[in-house]
């Protein structure tokens, strides 16, 4: 998922600091151009797609949670089991194996659309194809039911996409601020995985933080699933 590149980074309602902003910026073009060498070449798309599956291979315990959870949910009558995915660009992490996984083991999965300052959610199938977004910078979204702005209070899984995340557990986004917004709605208890390249994962102190910044504690990436901070 991309979005605005040139949107405000700053919270709603608080002064954007020019520095900050600027530092931000700059490393937004180091690593939009790092990834592009890396994928953005017959070769890196083939590099990309063995990436996506070995990053299926280590999400098998994230798969297990949720295919047992959406057993268990079915077998009472309860809520259904939802998590959030994204769909990446083409040199972001493939991470849409994985979400049809997700959809096969029962959970509903929840994509992005573009709905003004925020996010709104709408369900994948796991099999329906993406449609280009009406909204300026981002990628495709599904047609599914849309489950509001609020739809991650209500999700047991976030798999957030990040342009670099280092190991304090700072994500840098593509700069509209959508995913810091639309991360204040989950649960405390939820899991919070960014999904990202394996060369995205920076070393501590590496990236920026603002108070409105919202950390992930794990990533997952095509070398492991990995806890931070």
């Amino acid at each position: 998922m991309d979005t605005d590149p040139t949107a405000r980074t700053d919270s709603p309602g608080s002064p954007a600091d020019p520095e900050r902003v600027a530092v931000k910026r700059a490393l937004r073009t180091q690593l939009r151009a790092r990834r592009r060498e890396l994928y953005g070449t017959t070769e890196g798309a083939r590099r990309r797609e063995r990436e996506g599956q070995q990053l299926l291979e280590h999400a098998a315990p994230l798969l297990e949670m949720i295919a047992t959870a959406a057993a268990r949910s079915a077998r009472d009558g309860s809520a259904p089991v939802r998590v959030s995915a994204f769909h990446p660009t083409p040199t972001e992490a493939d991470v849409m194996p994985l979400a049809a996984a997700l959809a096969r083991s029962g959970a509903e999965v929840l994509f992005p659309v573009a709905a003004g300052r925020e996010l709104d959610w709408a369900v994948w199938d796991g099999s329906s194809p993406f449609m280009d977004s009406p909204g300026r910078g981002f990628g495709k979204e599904p047609e599914g039911p849309r489950r509001g702005t609020d739809a991650l209070s209500q999700v047991s899984l976030i798999l957030a996409p990040a342009l670099a995340v280092d190991r304090s557990g700072t994500r840098l986004g593509h700069g509209g601020g959508y995913y810091d917004r639309a991360l204040r709605h989950a649960p405390e208890e939820v899991r919070i995985i960014a999904v990202i390249n394996p060369d995205d994962l920076l070393p501590t102190g590496t990236l920026p933080r603002d108070a409105h910044d919202v950390p992930v504690p794990e990533v997952l990436t095509a070398a492991g699933l990995e806890a931070l901070g």
